[in-house]
C-alpha cells in the first residue's frame, strides 16, 4: 500500500503539471550516450523527438517554420508537444528555457517558464529524481491522433491525443516506468511569421484496456530500450 500510495502521488503530481505543460521522452538515441552515433544538429539535440527526421530549421532542437494553414498548425502542435516530452526537458532548466523560447508566444513565454520550473521540481521530487540519478529518467511522448477544433489564419486550436512513458530505471525508484494517455489542447497564434503556442491544457485519456502481460518489463530492459530506440520522430 505504501508503494501504491507513492506511485499515486507521483502520477497526480505529474498530471497536475501536464494540465498546462507537456508530456514525456528522451531524445533520439542509437547507442549508449545521450546523443548516439550522430552529430548533434543543435546545442539541445537531446530535447524532443528524433531531430534527424526533420528537414525543418531547428531552434534549440525544436522544428520551426510552419505553413500558415491548417496542416501547418497541426504539425506545429504535434512537434511542440513532442519537443517538450524528453527527459532533458524535465531535468535541464537551461534546455527547457531554450525550448520554450523557440515555441511560445512572446506574451506567454515567461508565464510558461515559471510554471514549468515549479511543475518540474514537483514531478522530479515525486519521481525520486536527483542530479545523481537523472540519467535514469525515462520520459517519452508520442502522438497517435490530432483534431482541429478551431482555425483562422491568425489562431488555431489543435487537440493532440498522446501516449507517454515516465519513470526511473532504478530498482528502488518510487515510480517504475509507467504509461499514460492524455489529450492535449494546444492554442496557437501566428506570430513572427510562424505558429507559436499561447496556452496548453490537457485531460486524461482516452485510455485503452491493457491486455498485455501482468508482469511489467524489468528496469534493466527499460534502460536498454531507452538508450537504443530513437524518440518518436517529428512530423512534416
Amino acid at each position: 500500500m505504501a508503494i501504491t500510495g507513492l506511485i499515486f502521488f507521483a502520477l497526480v503530481a505529474l498530471a497536475l503539471f501536464l494540465t498546462v505543460s507537456g508530456g514525456g521522452g528522451r531524445s533520439g538515441s542509437g547507442g549508449e550516450s545521450k546523443v548516439q552515433g550522430q552529430r548533434a544538429p543543435s546545442e539541445w539535440s537531446s530535447v524532443g523527438g528524433d531531430t534527424a527526421s526533420t528537414v525543418r530549421k531547428l531552434v534549440s532542437g525544436v522544428p520551426v517554420g510552419y505553413a500558415r494553414n491548417e496542416a501547418g498548425a497541426v504539425q506545429a502542435a504535434v512537434n511542440y508537444q513532442v519537443a517538450r516530452s524528453s527527459a532533458a526537458y524535465f531535468t535541464d532548466e537551461k534546455a527547457r528555457r531554450a525550448v520554450l523560447a523557440a515555441m511560445m508566444t512572446s506574451q506567454a513565454l515567461e508565464r510558461q517558464i515559471r510554471h514549468d520550473h515549479d511543475g518540474m521540481q514537483q514531478v522530479l521530487t515525486s519521481l525520486g529524481v536527483t542530479s545523481a540519478n537523472d540519467d535514469e529518467l525515462v520520459a517519452r511522448g508520442a502522438a497517435i491522433g490530432t483534431r482541429v477544433t478551431t482555425y483562422t489564419d491568425q489562431a488555431a486550436t489543435v487537440e493532440v491525443w498522446m501516449t507517454g512513458l515516465v519513470g526511473v530505471t532504478a530498482n528502488d525508484a518510487p515510480l517504475p516506468v509507467s504509461a499514460s494517455w492524455t489529450t492535449y489542447t494546444l492554442h496557437l497564434q501566428w506570430q513572427s511569421g510562424d505558429w507559436k503556442l499561447s496556452a496548453i491544457t490537457s485531460v486524461n485519456g482516452p485510455t485503452p484496456l491493457d491486455v498485455g502481460s501482468d508482469s511489467p518489463t524489468s528496469v534493466d530492459e527499460f534502460r536498454t530500450a531507452d538508450r537504443k530506440f530513437n524518440a518518436p520522430p517529428y512530423v512534416g
